[in-house]
């Protein structure tokens, strides 16, 4: 929560200093000079002689959020607020008591006071970026994107406001405006006096990435020395050379992190052996895909099977996969850093009753070779599961190397765009013979 002060000098304008000479201790000196308990006695006891007076109900409140009894102090703030008559002070008095309420875990509380605030006309909370502020720190996202609807506001954004205003715009589905609000807090950075660290631009640019996302296509040109290397009905251990693409479109944007996706892929694979071809399969599906949890990339998918020729397959498709590792993308300022991931993917052919499943994961060291390249050597751990085998488990584990490219990235946006080449050599622990072989693919992604 940030901190609110009214600080000696707000007092004297309200007559602080006056007061003050109406008793034997001076009670602002003492909060001046960091004397907390000593203010908080002498504004007490100014009140019992004098309850009505805002200005003591202010220092009390402001000696209490320094004692770190930030209950009481909302209390005192809203006294203060009570019995203050000038608007402007009102004002700044009830949001010290929601930034009090918000110290103290009461955000029922603060949000009370919030929609009372915003219901007042004479307080002119709905043209007040302090109010927005405020706002978010109650958790109200709503009405803080309500004011800051008012776009005249943004023009007295400082960096730190900015990204507060699209964070909240993030959790409230405002794709681009929160989009509009990291890429002002970027462009407002220079001013400010401690700067982002390479770490926190790159961060927010990665943020600007994936709210602005709506489409994305991934293509790939993969070889497998054992069989079918993903997604299509195998034919035997034979090799497989296999070129294919998907398409995406979000629907309804970002979503919070739980984003909607239709999709088509189309994959074609020649089967080969002894130097000819054993036979080929062109493989389509057309899809919907839904992450439900924003915390997690796990995936969803429900996707009706297309056959381009006689070896593709008529069918219905259910699947989920689900993901997690770090150090997946360049990591600024390092030039090396571990690099670990770890994906499962099982889906299920209603008609046809074959089930596919791959889990795979990663341990190496990524390096940093310049600009956005990255060069990765793992060790690798590898299950399926296929019922359309003979063997329907396999269980390998082996070596890699991944050569990535990122581009398309700008001084706001994350790269959207990467191109890697990876190749994988894996011996057979147990189960089927295709757990044994050599992968190698080139990847488009945008």
């Amino acid at each position: 929560m940030r901190a609110i002060g009214l600080g000696v000098a707000v007092w004297i304008s309200c007559a602080g200093a006056a007061l003050a000479q109406e008793t034997a201790d001076d009670p602002f000196a003492d909060y001046a000079a960091g004397r907390y308990v000593a203010a908080e006695m002498g504004a007490e006891a100014a009140l019992s002689k004098d309850p009505a007076n805002p200005v003591w109900w202010a220092l009390l409140a402001e000696s209490r959020a320094k004692l770190n009894r930030p209950r009481d102090a909302a209390a005192a703030f809203g006294r203060a607020a009570e019995f203050e008559t000038d608007h402007t002070r009102r004002s700044y008095f009830l949001r010290a008591q929601v930034l009090q309420f918000v110290a103290a875990d009461l955000r029922a509380e603060a949000q009370a006071v919030v929609r009372s605030a915003i219901a007042d006309d004479l307080l002119d909370a709905r043209h007040s970026l302090d109010w927005a502020m405020v706002t978010i720190a109650a958790d109200d996202d709503r009405a803080a994107q309500d004011i800051l609807s008012n776009e005249p506001l943004h023009g007295d954004f400082t960096r730190q406001s900015a990204l507060d205003a699209a964070y909240s715009a993030k959790r409230r589905g405002l794709d681009q405006r929160a989009a509009e609000f990291f890429e002002a807090g970027l462009a407002l950075d220079g001013a400010e006096p401690s700067p982002l660290s390479d770490a926190q631009r790159e961060n927010i640019r990665r943020e600007v990435r994936e709210l602005t996302r709506d489409w994305a296509f991934l293509s790939q040109a993969s070889y497998s020395s054992s069989g079918r290397p993903d997604g299509l009905v195998p034919q035997g251990d034979a090799e497989v050379m296999q070129l294919g693409a998907e398409l995406s479109r979000r629907i309804g944007g970002w979503q919070g992190g739980r984003p909607c996706s239709l999709f088509a892929r189309v994959f074609h694979s020649e089967f080969l052996g002894e130097d000819r071809v054993l036979g080929n399969a062109t493989q389509g599906w057309v899809g919907l895909r839904y992450k439900p949890l924003a915390a997690l990339n796990l995936n969803l998918e429900a996707s009706r099977l297309v056959g381009f020729d006689d070896q593709g397959i008529e069918d219905w498709s259910v699947r989920v996969a689900i993901s997690a590792g770090e150090g997946l993308e360049p990591e600024v300022g390092r030039r090396n850093w571990t690099y670990l991931h770890a994906y499962g993917d099982i889906s299920y052919l209603l008609d046809n009753d074959v089930t596919f499943g791959i889990a795979e994961g990663r341990y190496g060291r990524a390096f940093a070779l310049g600009g956005e390249t990255t060069i990765t050597p793992y060790a690798v751990a590898r299950a399926g599961l296929d019922t359309g085998r003979v063997t329907d488990a396999s269980l390998g584990g082996g070596a890699g190397v991944n050569l990535r490219h990122w581009f398309g990235g700008d001084a706001t946006t994350a790269p959207r765009g990467f191109i890697d080449f990876d190749l994988q050599a894996r011996e057979r622990i147990a189960g089927d013979e295709s757990a044994s072989g050599v992968l190698a693919s080139i990847t488009f992604g945008r």
